[in-house]
């Protein structure tokens, strides 16, 4: 009975082949595994960059009430790859794009907790090994499935790849959260959880000379660390790059010695810190801007920024302001904007 398989055959209109699809996997997923190019970003329903048409078949949707899709998309009978699991055989209508091809495919691995200490007081370090090196592109981002916990969990990781299996996440527990409930409270070291990875094509351009520019708010100073560190690594290392972050308060703000040991890379200088809920009474000594980061960034960027490159990563009312200074105060090309909203 077909309702038994494990496993469904995904064919692409005007493609003339078929991807195999396990039950368990998302129709994106297993296209990106592969070697289709899937125009994507957040990987959770939330930004709609996945659209496709159900053509024949039948699928299952992890959120049906997902925000990445309008009413008008639903009336079209829109739905999004992301969130979408084969249920049978399935012929699918979707737009492909050779960007997207990824570099390093997405697998799924075991990986056992190492470690974990207090960047903030609600942002953590978090360490797993893996059994197989940690192969991924600067700035990439990995899916978590965890026990009792509906739906993956999208974390970025905050190191480089390495052949020791080392993947690092700053990952910031979110009041009430399942999943950020799970991994502070309930996962102890030498515990496993299933991790897939590398996504996002917001990943360091390493073939390009251009100054780095980065620019994060909350979580998303994770994959920007990433980048730094595979910058300092390089022979050109991290002395031209910047980075700024937005945080809320002094209590939210990392402090520089985590960017100590990047080769190249001054903290005390190119380290830039904005406070969005800056309380002069109760600032704590705090003595650097504030405000919004894409209004500081208007007064702040060099006039040079033009032939930088622009690294961008947090929440997606952060980004897209960034976003819309970049392009139309300042001129940025388009092309040279990398970013993943942290929905």
């Amino acid at each position: 009975m077909e309702g038994a398989r494990s496993a469904f055959k995904i064919s692409v209109e005007g493609l003339g082949e078929s991807v195999d699809c396990h039950a368990s996997d998302t129709l994106l997923g297993a296209m990106l595994r592969a070697g289709l190019g899937i125009p994507y970003e957040c990987n959770a329903g939330g930004c709609g960059s996945c659209k496709f048409t159900l053509l024949d078949g039948e699928i299952s949707e992890e959120r049906p009430d997902a925000p990445g899709l309008s009413a008008r998309d639903r009336r079209k009978g829109k739905r999004l790859a992301c969130i979408c699991h084969p249920r049978s055989d399935c012929s699918i209508r979707v737009t492909c794009d050779p960007e997207y091809i990824a570099k390093i495919r997405p697998t799924r691995r075991q990986a056992r907790l190492a470690a974990r200490q207090a960047l903030t007081h609600d942002l953590w370090e978090f360490r797993f090994l893996t059994d197989e090196a940690a192969a991924f592109l600067p700035g990439q981002y990995a899916k978590f499935a965890l026990p009792g916990v509906d739906g993956p969990r999208g974390y970025s990781m905050s190191n480089i790849a390495n052949d020791e299996g080392v993947w690092e996440f700053h990952i910031k527990r979110v009041a009430g959260g399942a999943a950020t409930s799970f991994l502070f409270d309930c996962l102890e070291l030498g515990e496993t959880i299933i991790i897939d990875a590398p996504y996002s094509i917001a990943h360091l351009r390493e073939s390009s000379a251009r100054p780095t520019i980065c620019i994060a708010g909350g979580s998303g100073l994770a994959p920007m660390v990433s980048i730094l560190r595979a910058l300092g690594a390089s022979p050109a290392g991290a002395a031209d790059a910047i980075l700024y972050y937005g945080a809320r308060g002094p209590i939210d703000v990392v402090e520089s010695g985590l960017f100590a040991d990047i080769p190249g890379f001054d903290p005390e200088t190119r380290y830039r810190p904005v406070l969005s809920d800056y309380e002069p009474e109760a600032n704590n000594g705090w003595e650097g801007p504030v405000g919004l980061v894409h209004e500081f960034i208007a007064d702040d960027l060099p006039e040079e920024c033009q032939d930088s490159d622009f690294y961008i990563a947090g929440p997606p009312p952060m980004v897209d302001a960034v976003r819309r200074h970049l392009v139309l105060d300042r001129g940025i090309p388009v092309e040279r904007l990398h970013y993943d909203r942290f929905f």
